[in-house]
C-alpha cells in the first residue's frame, strides 16, 4: 500500500495553507487527499483534479470514504471544546484506526499536555491510547487570525481601522501558518522520523497588540489603533455579527491566556523543522495587505 496523507480542515487557518502548499508542489507533493466539509469549495478554488472527499464531523457515515487508504492523518480540531473532543475527535481517531492509518499529525496547543482542562489534552491522550504513531504540534497564535472570517478581526481592521481583541497588554507569539504548512509537509514525508515527538512551535516575534496595530499602520498607510475592549464588549460585538457562542468563548479563552502572559511560550523547535527563517509579522502584513484593502475574508 502506498503512503497517503489525508488532510482535514483544508479551508481553515492551517489546513488552507497546507492545501495551497500541496497544490503548489504538484507532482512533488506527497500523495494526499483533502477531506472537506464542502468539496465544491475546494474544486472551485483549485480545479477538478485536486483529490478531495466529503467529510462531515457531524455525520460519521462520511468518515470511511474520506479515510480510505490513509496511512497518515493530519487531524485538526474543528472547534475545541470538551463536547467536540468526545463527539468528533475521538470518533475520528477510531475511524482512522479502522481505516488502517499508522500515524496522526495532530494540531494541539501549548500547554495541552499539562492541563486536562484544555480539550486538546483529551484528544492527545486518546491518540496515544489508540496505539497509533503520532506527532503532536503545538503552534502559537496564528497571524492569519487577523484576516479570517471566523474571527472577524479583518472586518475591524478594514472597516473600523482598529484591532479589536480583549488581550490588554499581554504579549503573544505570532506564527505564520504558511511556515507551519512547510513543517507539516516535512513531517508527512517521513512520519517515522517524528514518531512520538511533540513540538512547541512559537513564531519568531513576541508582540502585544499595540505593537501589532503599529505595524499595520505602517503597512496599510493609515492609522490602525488597538481598541483593547473588555471581554463583555468583545462578546457583544461578535455575537451581533453572528459568531457562534462556542467560537466567541474559545476566542475569549485565547485572549485570557494572552492577558496573563501565557500566549508567548518559549521554544525553538521551528529552527529544527523549518528550512529558512520564520516569517515576521511585518512580512505577513505586507503579503496579506490586499485582504484588508479588498475586504476579502476566508
Amino acid at each position: 500500500m502506498s503512503d497517503l496523507l489525508v488532510v482535514t480542515g483544508p479551508s481553515g487557518n492551517i489546513g488552507g495553507e497546507l492545501t495551497r502548499k500541496l497544490v503548489a508542489l504538484g507532482p512533488d507533493a506527497p500523495p494526499y487527499r483533502l477531506a472537506a466539509h464542502t468539496p465544491s469549495r475546494i474544486t472551485d478554488e483549485y480545479g477538478p483534479d485536486v483529490p478531495v472527499a466529503h467529510l462531515d464531523y457531524n455525520d460519521p457515515s462520511t468518515f470511511a470514504s474520506a479515510l480510505e487508504g490513509v496511512t497518515t492523518l493530519f487531524l485538526l480540531f474543528p472547534l475545541p471544546s470538551p463536547r467536540t473532543a468526545r463527539t468528533r475527535m475521538r470518533p475520528m481517531v477510531d475511524a482512522a484506526v479502522t481505516a488502517g492509518a499508522n500515524h496522526i499529525i495532530y494540531i494541539s496547543v501549548p500547554g495541552a499536555d499539562r492541563s486536562r482542562v484544555v480539550p486538546h489534552n483529551t484528544v492527545e491522550r486518546y491518540i496515544h491510547a489508540a496505539g497509533l504513531g503520532s506527532t503532536i504540534l503545538r503552534p502559537s497564535y496564528f497571524m492569519q487570525n487577523m484576516v479570517r472570517a471566523l474571527s472577524t478581526h479583518g472586518v475591524d481592521i478594514s472597516e473600523h481601522d482598529e484591532v479589536f481583541v480583549p488581550a490588554k497588554r499581554g504579549k503573544t507569539t505570532f506564527l505564520d501558518s504558511r511556515d507551519l504548512a512547510e513543517v507539516i509537509v516535512k513531517i508527512a514525508r517521513d512520519p517515522a522520523a517524528h514518531n512520538q515527538r511533540s513540538y512547541l512551535l512559537p513564531g519568531p516575534e513576541t508582540l502585544d497588540f499595540y505593537e501589532v496595530a503599529g505595524i499595520l499602520t505602517d503597512v496599510l498607510g493609515r492609522e490602525i489603533t488597538y481598541a483593547n475592549p473588555s471581554m463583555v464588549k468583545f462578546w457583544r460585538r461578535l455575537r451581533r455579527r453572528g459568531v457562534s457562542r462556542d467560537t466567541v468563548f474559545f476566542m475569549q479563552l485565547v485572549y485570557t491566556l494572552a492577558r496573563r502572559g501565557f500566549n508567548a511560550p518559549p521554544g525553538d523547535d521551528m529552527a529544527e523543522l523549518l528550512d529558512g527563517d520564520p516569517t515576521t509579522f511585518r512580512k505577513f502584513a505586507e503579503d496579506y495587505k490586499w485582504r484588508w484593502d479588498t475586504q476579502t475574508w476566508t
